[in-house]
């Protein structure tokens, strides 16, 4: 559950969003398009990693956030 809340503080610090955030929140929905750069930069400085262009468009939501930087930490 760690991972999950140090995702969601990354988020948190990076747009400006007043609804709740959470693993089910939809970004398309919610998150226009240059808050959803803003969050993979800082995902990508936080973790050490990089978030390949393809993988973009299967992020949807915090939870698809969560599962891609697992897949990218290994």
């Amino acid at each position: 559950m760690e991972l999950e809340k140090r995702i969601i503080e990354i988020i948190r610090s990076n747009i400006n969003f007043q609804g709740e955030i959470n693993l089910d929140t939809k970004l398309n929905d919610d998150i226009d398009s240059f808050d959803n750069l803003m969050i993979v930069n800082a995902i990508e400085d936080e973790f050490s990693i990089t978030i390949k262009e393809e993988d973009l468009s299967d992020i949807k939501t915090i939870k698809d956030i969560v599962e891609l930087v697992r897949k990218n930490k290994k």
